[in-house]
């Protein structure tokens, strides 16, 4: 008779902890403030480089001093504990001072998309009731407008030159001149700082309960919420990320190009940079097709990312003959890849000298950006990767409390010291996210399907919103397909959305959308020919696209990622 297989739990088995090293299992994560975290793990280093920022080089002395002075002139400013400071801007030196020091006096930063309209950060300035506002230079006339019939008494002014120096600062004056009439609440960087010379710039006592920022999502929900972070989660994807000690040494250069109101942004691109020591490269705003040319210039080891970046780096001409030799981490994240765009990255990194492929990981804001990884020697292609050492992953009957066996197909679901404590004002929504199983942990539901296999790597499917039912009740991940699609040589890029099924009064069916290399001399018709000859050979047949749709790019969302839901507006009967 054949031996039945007991079936393996992740969360007992927890597989993935076999390729780290004993020291990093179950640490304990540091209880004290993320400023102090970093404070310690750069004592005795305080000459190495912290901040690059056009040619300024921040020392990590000159970066705490910094912070100290910030903390002091927000006191000044008569900003309290428990207060939330909402704040409009790009990445600079002066906003990642905020971050430390906005905590260091108990106070919450509110991150806000500087791209949003008056009407949208008006919305977030009233749900949070600040008092006082951040604002970019270049972002102030919506936030002047914004402010309106609002809380906010005081704005404090960031320019994107307070931290350039010499003649590149007076280059950005002279090719930017402020134009702006700033109200008389209207407090300039350089006039806030000074007049916090005589506050005090002591720390308040740790806090688990503390949240250090607000970043905004759509979440699992849909509804926009207030994910509230603290500094233990902060503390812990860092601390996690330090067990790639291979990959991660000192004053390395990490480029960093995801913007701050985001939990990637600040997480992966700030404090874990700077809780190891390495110098952070600030690229306030990036034009994707500029990456090649600001890798090549600053020769960084690590940056973390979205798909699109490096697919648009890859197929980037000036990066003809590069070493990139240099690079050891280049990590995607914020997105699923195809498996024919990863190999597409891959092999365009081997074959410009990068000792590794494509670094991937997985994660949400709601767990404070990462769950999972794979960088390195630790790669799978198809796979986001390994869970951190001190996370846990594991599969779920979507919709139920009920773990699935490794191996098989469900809702990711996440438990570990980098949750959220909750969304902001919103005690309904937070339950049904974070919930308390049988097992006495607490899991953040992800709302995304996927599998782990055997050795604990995670295969991510796409988001359940992202799934398509059709008529007879079977589910069809977008991915199954763009897997099959992004290996022809002809695409470039790929995606698949539902579309409303003609035949059937309900259910949805899926269509491709093609986005072919500028190279290709095939003709469109042969091209429709060969897809649809990969998908029969490859996928089952009630999964097979009914079109496909060639379209000169995708659509983005402000972060990168694919904008679903537009795609999901183009499409039109004549389509099918």
């Amino acid at each position: 008779m054949p031996v039945t297989k007991e079936p393996v739990y992740a969360s007992q088995a927890k597989p993935w902890l076999a390729s780290y090293d004993p020291k990093f299992r179950d640490m304990p994560v540091p209880e004290c403030t993320a400023f102090e975290y970093v404070c310690r793990q750069n004592k005795g280093h305080l000459s190495d480089i912290a901040l690059s920022y056009y040619g300024n080089q921040i020392t990590y002395a000159a970066l705490f001093v910094q912070v100290k002075k910030t903390a002091a002139a927000l006191r000044a400013a008569g900003v309290r504990k428990g207060d939330i400071i909402t704040a409009v801007s790009v990445m600079t030196p002066e906003l990642i001072y905020l971050f430390y020091a906005v905590d260091m006096v108990g106070a919450t930063l509110n991150l806000v998309d500087p791209r949003y309209s008056p009407d949208g950060i008006h919305e977030y300035i009233e749900e949070a009731q600040s008092k006082m506002l951040i604002s970019l230079s270049v972002c102030y006339d919506k936030c002047h407008q914004a402010v309106r019939r609002t809380t906010v008494e005081k704005i404090l002014l960031l320019s994107p030159a307070d931290s350039l120096k010499g003649p590149m600062k007076l280059a950005y004056m002279a090719a930017n001149p402020d134009r702006n009439r700033y109200a008389s609440n209207v407090i300039p960087w350089k006039q806030f700082m000074a007049a916090g010379k005589d506050a005090s710039t002591a720390s308040e006592p740790f806090d688990p309960k503390h949240s250090c920022v607000m970043v905004h999502t759509g979440g699992t929900t849909g509804s926009p919420k207030g994910v509230m972070l603290g500094d233990t989660a902060f503390n812990a994807i860092a601390q996690q990320f330090s067990a790639f000690e291979a990959l991660f040494s000192r004053q390395q250069r990490l480029l960093n190009v995801m913007p701050p109101f985001i939990a990637y942004g600040y997480a992966c691109g700030v404090h874990l940079p700077l809780s190891l020591g390495l110098t952070v490269v600030i690229v306030p705003n990036l034009d994707p097709a500029e990456l090649g040319k600001l890798i090549l210039k600053h020769k960084p080891s690590h940056m973390f990312g979205v798909p699109s970046h490096y697919q648009v780096l890859a197929a980037d001409p000036r990066m003809k003959n590069k070493d990139l030799s240099f690079v050891l981490n280049l990590a995607c994240g914020g997105d699923a890849i195809s498996v024919g765009a990863e190999r597409s990255v891959n092999d365009f990194l081997i074959g410009h000298g990068a000792p590794y492929g494509l670094a991937k990981g997985y994660g949400m804001t709601e767990v404070c950006s990462a769950a999972t990884a794979a960088a390195g020697i630790h790669n799978k292609p198809g796979s986001v990767g390994r869970p951190l050492p001190s996370t846990v992953v594991s599969i779920f009957e979507p919709g139920t409390e009920k773990e699935l066996p490794i191996g098989e197909r469900g809702e990711i679901c996440i438990s570990g010291p980098s949750m959220m404590q909750c969304y902001y004002n919103k005690p309904d929504e937070t339950a049904f996210v974070m919930r308390k199983h049988a097992d006495g942990r607490v899991w953040v539901h992800s709302g995304d399907i996927g599998y782990m296999d055997e050795e604990g790597y995670v295969f991510l499917d796409s988001r359940i919103k992202r799934m398509i039912i059709r008529h007879d009740g079977f589910k069809i991940f977008p991915s199954m397909i763009e897997n099959v699609l992004s290996t022809h040589p002809a695409v470039a890029n790929c995606s698949v959305v539902g579309c409303v099924d003609k035949d059937h009064v309900q259910g949805r069916l899926p269509l491709a959308y093609i986005v072919l290399n500028k190279d290709c001399q095939k003709k469109k018709r042969q091209i429709i020919r060969e897809l649809r000859a990969m998908c029969a050979d490859e996928l089952p047949e009630y999964i097979l696209p009914v079109a496909y749709k060639f379209i000169d790019q995708l659509p983005l969302t402000p972060v990168g990622k694919v904008d679903y839901l537009e795609l999901e507006k183009q499409v039109t009967p004549q389509d099918y």
